[in-house]
């Protein structure tokens, strides 16, 4: 109890003084109540948890928007997903007696952390967006980070919804020997071409023999079979089809179901299918599924716009098959925009940056759309060495270390230009970005009241 009771008092104070409480207060009552996770874990009915690579705040978020309009649910949004940020959204949840304001929980849980608290709660369902390589600091190679996981499920007794376009989730899916959920794209929307990307799952894992691709979407997600093995992708129980503003979702014999797309992208399209498809496990209809899609509200960096003297799009990156997905749904953009790619090496970012090498930039080089790049952060040359080597000529390229500088430069010069801004950066800048961003906006949305009075 003096876990909850400290970790709410810190709360408070962090909300006094205007700063986030995703995570500190968690971290501090850990301190005092390290087992706080378990105790909570027996005061709840249900826990759904959404894991994986890239996706998992965006679906965490669609997936809980859902459920929402069933019953209360305890989350983490926002994308606190170690263990002190899983014991922030508990606090935040709970009375000062430790009382929970609802049975049931949707949590985005980082793949590290999986394993240090699947034995402490009621885990029920568990949805595994896809697995990429990712922070080589942190998870190592592929093979630990499918380890972690599949550590993790062996503790539970959950069900699993995962990634059939994914070979890595379908080894999962063999291995775990449960009730497995799979959704995926329908075959019509895969693309037959294909880029000098990544594809981290490139190799059968049963058996080492490269897989064969009829199609693909992205990175290593497609239409794959080993020619070695029986090791193919699945018939999805749950199949989307994507069509740009809206996804139809199919399941077995019941009526298609034409969902609005609230995001944009194809790597948001599956955040999208894998929200729904485990909102149908839970037990959810049509229903609260439409209704989470029409107020959902998306978490700081996934596609978020503000409305300053230029409008600003930003975007998290983080490893190369999540950055290329963003490139992708920049360059898709049309006409003529300013690019700010700002990237730090502190822990949360991972301190190796060799991914920024395997990451698809060269795309950019062939949109003669964009005006500009200014990099920036404590990489910032790094960056601009490699987007040179991509192909792009240096005079189109700025660093600017300082990220505040970074975006009013890119804001003023995509303003003369009557342009967009499209900011992609990683963890340490994103709140930051976030913070100058918002305040940028609520500035400009004052000077166009004042505006708006004078001239009345």
């Amino acid at each position: 109890m003096l876990g909850i009771w400290i970790g709410k008092l810190v709360t408070w104070l962090l909300r006094m003084r205007g700063m986030d409480a995703t995570s500190f207060p968690g971290k501090i009552a850990l301190k005092f109540s390290p087992r706080l996770l378990a105790w909570f874990g027996r005061r709840i009915e249900r826990v759904i948890v959404v894991t994986g690579t890239n996706g998992k705040t965006t679906t965490t978020s669609l997936l809980a928007a859902m459920m929402q309009h069933e019953e209360p649910v305890i989350t983490n949004h926002k994308g606190a997903n170690l263990l002190q940020g899983i014991a922030t959204a508990f606090l935040q949840h709970a009375s000062w007696t430790g009382k929970l304001a609802a049975k049931t929980a949707v949590l985005e849980v980082d793949e590290a952390t999986f394993p240090l608290l699947a034995d402490s709660l009621p885990i029920v369902v568990i949805a595994v967006t896809n697995v990429f390589r990712d922070q080589l600091d942190r998870y190592g190679e592929l093979d630990v980070t499918v380890d972690k996981l599949f550590s993790a499920i062996r503790k539970t007794d959950a069900c699993l919804v995962l990634n059939a376009d994914d070979p890595i989730c379908r080894n999962l899916g063999l291995r775990a020997s449960r009730k497995t959920f799979y959704y995926g794209m329908s075959r019509d929307t895969a693309r037959a071409a294909l880029r000098r990307q990544m594809r981290d799952g490139q190799f059968c894992m049963n058996c080492g023999h490269e897989l064969v691709y009829d199609a693909f979407w992205y990175g290593q997600l497609g239409l794959y079979r080993c020619p070695s093995c029986d090791f193919s992708r699945p018939h999805p129980e749950f199949i989307g089809v994507y069509r740009g503003k809206t996804m139809a979702l199919c399941e077995a014999q019941l009526p298609e179901v034409e969902l609005k797309m609230p995001v944009q992208g194809l790597y948001n399209a599956y955040n999208v299918l894998a929200a729904a498809s485990a909102a149908r496990v839970v037990g959810l209809w049509a229903g609260p599924i439409h209704d989470g899609l029409a107020d959902y509200n998306p978490p700081d960096g996934r596609m978020q716009s503000f409305d300053t003297k230029a409008p600003v799009t930003l975007n998290l990156v983080k490893n190369p098959t999540g950055c290329d997905s963003v490139v992708q749904a920049v360059v898709s953009e049309p006409g003529e925009k300013v690019v700010v790619i700002g990237i730090n090496d502190l822990a949360a970012d991972g301190r190796d940056v060799s991914w920024l090498w395997d990451a698809d930039f060269e795309l950019f080089a062939e949109d003669d759309n964009v005006v500009s790049f200014i990099t920036s952060g404590y990489r910032a040359e790094d960056m601009a060495l490699r987007l040179k080597y991509a192909g792009i000529d240096s005079s189109r390229i700025r660093v600017e270390s300082d990220m505040d500088a970074a975006m009013d430069f890119a804001i003023e010069s995509a303003r003369l230009q009557h342009v967009p801004v499209f900011a992609l950066c990683t963890y340490t800048l994103l709140h930051k970005t976030v913070h100058t961003l918002t305040a940028k906006a609520r500035d400009h949305e004052r000077a166009n009241a004042e505006y708006r009075a004078s001239v009345s």
